[in-house]
């Protein structure tokens, strides 16, 4: 089975009143089981949510956040830590970026990291930024 990370931007995207038709129709085809979101994904989103001002926007976001439909639930068990082996991926990744002149940026490193440790392909949009790694963009499907 192929395990699949979802980039914070995947994840944003899926939650939007119209998200992706292409994105909608790659999730109907995958198991839950194959996937996963970083710890990094979840901070990411929590802190989007924090940066709200207080009111009705951000208490509906806190609660879908928390709730049966939110990250925390959806993905429970299937979270994956910035551990010591994505740790030092990750060095490599930022000094071998640095000696080749593409210094690149560490919160996307981070969640790279965690792909390369646990075997996984990068979902995201974002296919610059996860230069040289596995990734999928299913926003780029057409149908």
């Amino acid at each position: 089975m192929i395990c699949y990370l979802l980039d914070t931007c995947i994840i944003s995207n899926l939650i939007k009143p119209l998200p992706s038709e292409s994105l909608l129709a790659w999730f109907e085809k995958q198991p839950d089981e194959s996937l996963f979101v970083s710890a990094l994904t979840i901070a990411e989103i929590w802190c989007g949510v924090v940066k709200k001002p207080a009111g009705k926007k951000r208490q509906k976001l806190e609660q879908w956040f928390r709730g049966p439909e939110g990250p925390l639930n959806l993905f429970a068990g299937r979270i994956l830590p910035f551990d010591e082996n994505a740790a030092l991926l990750w060095g490599e990744i930022m000094a071998n970026g640095e000696k080749a002149g593409t210094p690149r940026s560490a919160i996307d490193m981070m969640v790279g990291a965690i792909a390369q440790a646990n075997e996984c392909t990068v979902v995201t949009d974002n296919e610059r930024h996860f230069h040289g790694f596995k990734i999928i963009n299913p926003l780029a499907f057409t149908r």
